[in-house]
């Protein structure tokens, strides 16, 4: 029997979609029948992405996209709906680390981490708003982190970004919602992936330390892979959760109960 195709008729844009979450969380779209538009700086990376959707009968794009630069992500939004249609689904999953003690961050590093974690979702938001709006309808998920409202030593500027993004997703949940637009924030936790929500960019690619918060929940192997992530992202871009976000947006904490203290 042929599985449902809940997402057919669709087109997803998904930033950071070369490996990690974004690629997963691509994958996974497509698996649900939309058409997805995989856009990353790794090209090579990004190319693979779209060419296994098509292998399996989806339909893809490929796009190398720095999303640090305002007019890239306008040029990758106008081609991706050229080659596959109106953007119905954005996922911003883009993002870099900053592993520093926080007074040697120079305003270079803290600016290249803003914008790429978080003035990077703003465009992407504003380049496909105005369809969605005239539509009526759109989902939106912005990849934040638990670190966002947990905080962790030597990453200030990461901590920080991430914690901007929930005030960005709660402010356009509100609004947008009377347009038809759903906007919501998935936070993971410890991901096991080689760049936590890597796009490609971060010059020190490895995870968020042992030590702080999640320690716990690392060491007990509740630290998550990226296949756990998409199933969430999923339900929220499924027509059944039209009720999720309204005007207060869901924030969907992924790290094994750390931030609730359990762990």
């Amino acid at each position: 029997m042929d599985q449902p195709c809940p997402l057919e008729g669709r087109t997803a844009f998904v930033t950071g979609a070369s490996r990690g979450i974004g690629r997963s969380i691509a994958l996974a779209l497509a698996k649900a029948g939309a058409a997805v538009a995989c856009a990353a700086r790794a090209l090579d990376d990004v190319r693979s992405a779209a060419a296994e959707i098509e292998a399996a009968g989806g339909r893809a794009c490929a796009f190398r996209l720095d999303v640090t630069r305002g007019a890239e992500i306008t040029a990758a939004v106008k081609d991706a709906e050229a080659a596959l249609g109106s953007v119905d689904i954005l996922v911003n999953n883009a993002g870099i680390t900053l592993d520093k003690p926080t007074l040697e961050v120079g305003d270079e590093e803290w600016e290249r981490v803003l914008s790429t974690n978080l003035t990077s979702m703003f465009r992407c938001c504003r380049a496909v708003g105005p369809g969605m709006i005239a539509r009526g309808r759109g989902k939106i998920i912005n990849v934040g982190s638990m670190y966002g409202r947990l905080g962790v030593s030597h990453y200030a500027a990461y901590c920080a970004s991430k914690a901007a993004v929930d005030g960005l997703t709660r402010s356009l949940a509100a609004e947008w919602a009377r347009h038809g637009i759903q906007v919501n924030c998935l936070a993971p936790g410890y991901m096991n992936t080689d760049i936590p929500r890597g796009d490609g960019g971060s010059e020190n690619p490895r995870a968020l330390p042992v030590q702080g918060p999640g320690a716990a929940s690392r060491r007990a192997g509740r630290g998550g892979g990226a296949g756990r992530i998409p199933g969430l992202a999923g339900f929220r871009l499924h027509d059944r959760a039209d009720r999720v976000s309204r005007r207060r947006p869901d924030h969907c904490m992924v790290d094994g109960a750390v931030a609730s203290g359990a762990w």
